[in-house]
């Protein structure tokens, strides 16, 4: 198959052509075992008589035959008069051919024409959800070779804006029948073409049969994609190859009847890289900092004072690299990086992009460092490319040296902060702070270091990540990475990415990464920017990364197991979700609901987000008709009215934690009743409430907490009045929204992976 292939493929570049003609395709998809119609090419200019092949063709029983004109440069035949259908006579395909020739040639005079190709009409079987389809292939730039399966013919477009986008289905290829599964599973226009229905008793499409079929294209698409095509002489990838419609013919057969395909020579490769030393960068114990002003406070200078102040970085083992001075803020300097006093772990060089790229080369040339953090943009995505593929080749040339040189991370980043180990965001401590947390089983990983000061500030006191990393343009370091160090990093059980843009083939690592995470039990949580044609556009100037199509991401990281979130909000809920219930991920998702409040019993239920409710024991539901007051609800949600003291609300809530049928419990005190003791104390007297006391309800749910295995999260639908009280719950472990269907959402995402 793939030989020939290969043959087809070679022919057409031999012609000189990027494109393949539509014949050819047909040839492709044959050779991968896809069902074609019967077909001839009528080469060049048609005149006289019919040729040979032809006639054989009008000899096969086909009543009708479709004439289509071959060009390489027209993608609409019809709307230039390339196609006509006429009865399958020589006479008649004569005279046709001849007719869409001039037609063509008229209306689009710039056209190379190639010839006429004469195919057999293919009947229909009328009605059936898969009597129209579509099927491409592509080779995405960072995730390789993909398939794409859905409801296709003149009616693409409106499937895809009647179905929110859902009417395709994005699959890997050696994965491919999972992926169709979770596709029928989750989405009802895929469902269509393998699931009966009243209408249709056996499904249109046999999802096993289907699932083979599209492997072997699958493997067309991988053997001449870009990572196999690197190590060849003379590289030929398949691009791209599109077939709509593939109808479903009377006779059972799935045809492909209309395609187009392109070449390329693209060979993009994943540079190797020492990756052992990232171990450096995220636990270093000596350091130097290039670009540290003795006269003002720069980047630079935080930078050094931050990194002054690190417990991971040993006493004595730090310097500044400065032309002039001798010391700065108390740390030696030296006036050329060949001074260092030893090879350090890491470098940060916080000097604008010309001085960096010398800085760069200085410690490439030298050897004086494991790792290099480079602070500041003005590279590729300001249009400086060729200064940063200048500081891409330094680094690979050092690459040839013994100890294989640095690795890099940046540019256009924070840089680093791993806990306990050393700070390298060019931020005063006093406006970012990082207080100790509990919550430390956490690595964020964000292409932009706007949004990771952001993460790490809003969850400042609940959780202080093992490490926050701002990993910028990639130069050399990508988000993946650090995903394969948490591979094998015990500390780490949740990763949290924000991703801009996958460098290429890099989105292929790392869904494969994601997935040998997700095997060893560890979370990858994932916002990926660029969801529409603007934002992609946003990410590409911001981090001068390939955007890349966002359905193929999105599919390929859900297939991996990742959480994808589709906003902001999302991923800081999911990451705090994990982070803080890691160890306690729940066996079902049956959820029970306590509240005070009548309207979150009642709204809740609409925004279970595939949870469901639990059937609570008739022993559980005599609990609560104990302990509830009289007005309460004993049901699931269980609604205990602003009447129920602390004493009775806790004592609900043990009692659903307590039910062998619930999964995951979800509590939520409106706090606004003088029957709950949740405030801070007052020391004026108003109040004699006191959320540090044994007895108060922040105390109570932490008990109930600390004694169960079951993930427990709370919601605190109030004003800041109710910030300690949310505040002690969360330092205790337990982690609070501000609104029920947010905690309900979050909880989703632990149940139902």
């Amino acid at each position: 198959m793939i030989e020939t292939v290969k043959q087809i493929l070679s022919r057409a570049r031999g012609a000189g052509r990027s494109a393949l003609l539509e014949h050819e395709v047909y040839e492709v998809l044959r050779a991968a075992g896809l069902d074609v119609p019967r077909f001839a090419f009528w080469d060049g200019e048609p005149a006289g008589t019919v040729p040979a092949d032809v006639a054989a063709l009008l000899t096969g029983g086909t009543a009708e035959v479709v004439l289509k004109i071959v060009s390489p440069q027209i993608l609409h035949k019809s709307d230039v008069g390339g196609v006509a259908i006429v009865a399958a006579e020589p006479a008649a395909v004569a005279a046709a051919a001849r007719r869409v020739w001039d037609d063509v040639g008229r209306r689009m005079q710039e056209a190379t024409r190639e010839g006429v190709l004469v195919v057999e009409k293919v009947k229909t079987k009328g009605g059936s959800p898969a009597s129209e389809t579509l099927l491409s292939l592509k080779q995405d730039p960072a995730f390789g070779p993909v398939l794409v399966l859905g409801l296709g013919g003149v009616l693409t477009e409106w499937f895809g804006a009647a179905t929110g986008g859902t009417s395709t289905v994005v699959l890997q290829p050696g994965r491919v029948r999972e992926g169709l599964e979770r596709a029928v599973a989750t989405r009802p226009a895929a469902a269509l073409l393998f699931r009966p229905s009243r209408l249709h008793e056996r499904p249109p499409l046999d999802l096993a049969a289907t699932a083979e079929r599209l492997e072997r294209l699958g493997a067309v698409a991988t053997a001449f994609g870009e990572g196999a095509q690197a190590e060849e002489a003379d590289p030929i990838t398949l691009e791209e190859l599109e077939v709509n419609p593939l109808l479903l013919a009377a006779d059972g057969r799935w045809i492909a009847v209309d395609g187009k395909g392109s070449l390329g020579r693209s060979t993009a490769t994943l540079p190797k890289r020492p990756l052992r030393k990232v171990k450096n960068l995220l636990e270093p114990k000596s350091a130097a900092v290039l670009g540290a002003s003795a006269t003002a406070m720069n980047p630079g200078r935080i930078i050094l004072r931050n990194l002054k102040l690190s417990e991971g970085v040993r006493y004595g083992h730090i310097w500044a690299v400065h032309p002039k001075e001798e010391a700065i803020d108390g740390i030696p300097c030296v006036k050329t990086v060949a001074e260092l006093p030893q090879k350090v772990d890491v470098a940060v060089v916080s000097i604008p992009a010309e001085g960096a790229r010398d800085a760069i080369r200085a410690l490439c040339s030298t050897g004086k460092a494991e790792s290099i953090i480079l602070i500041p943009g003005g590279f590729a995505e300001t249009g400086k490319k060729a200064l940063e593929e200048e500081i891409v080749s330094i680094l690979r040339a050092s690459r040839s040296r013994a100890d294989e040189g640095p690795v890099l991370v940046g540019g256009n980043c924070l840089g680093i902060v791993s806990k306990h180990q050393y700070n390298t965001f060019f931020l005063p401590q006093y406006k970012l702070p990082f207080h100790d947390a509990p919550g430390d089983r956490l690595l964020a990983v964000s292409q932009s270091g706007a949004y990771l000061v952001s993460l790490t500030s809003n969850l400042d006191g609940i959780i202080f990540p093992k490490a926050s990393v701002s990993y910028g343009n990639q130069m050399d370091l990508t988000i993946s990475d650090f995903l394969e160090a948490a591979l094998e990093d015990d500390g780490v059980d949740v990763v949290a990415c924000y991703v801009e843009g996958f460098k290429p083939l890099d989105g292929t690592r790392f869904v494969d990464l994601a997935r040998r995470l997700r095997e060893k039990g560890k979370r990858v949580l994932a916002f990926k920017a660029g969801k529409t044609p603007l934002a992609a556009k946003a990410t590409q100037s911001h981090t001068a990364s390939l955007a890349g199509d966002y359905a193929v991401a999105e599919a390929l990281m859900k297939g991996a197991g990742v959480v994808v979130a589709e906003t902001l909000d999302m991923l800081e809920d999911y990451t705090k979700a994990f982070t803080m219930l890691y160890d306690r991920l729940p066996r079902g998702n049956r959820v029970a609901v306590l509240s005070n409040a009548g309207f979150e019993c009642s709204s809740v239920l609409d925004k279970l987000y595939g949870l469901v409710p639990a059937p609570l024991t008739d022993e559980t539901k005599a609990k609560l008709e104990a302990c509830l007051p009289g007005v309460g609800h004993a049901g699931n949600p269980a609604d205990a009215t602003p009447m129920a003291t602390t004493a009775q609300f806790v004592a609900a809530a043990q009692a659903m934690v307590d039910d062998p049928n619930v999964d995951l419990l979800l509590v939520s005190p409106v706090p606004v009743t003088p029957a709950l003791d949740n405030l801070a104390p007052d020391l004026s007297g108003t109040h004699r409430e006191n959320i540090h006391s044994p007895g108060s309800l922040p105390n109570g749910l932490l008990a109930l907490f600390r004694g169960t295995t079951k993930p427990v999260a709370v919601a605190v639908d109030s004003g800041r009045l109710y910030d300690d009280f949310v505040f002690v719950l969360q330092r205790g472990g337990i982690p609070v929204w501000r609104k029920i269907d947010r905690a309900s959402r979050a909880l989703s995402a632990l149940a139902t992976l």
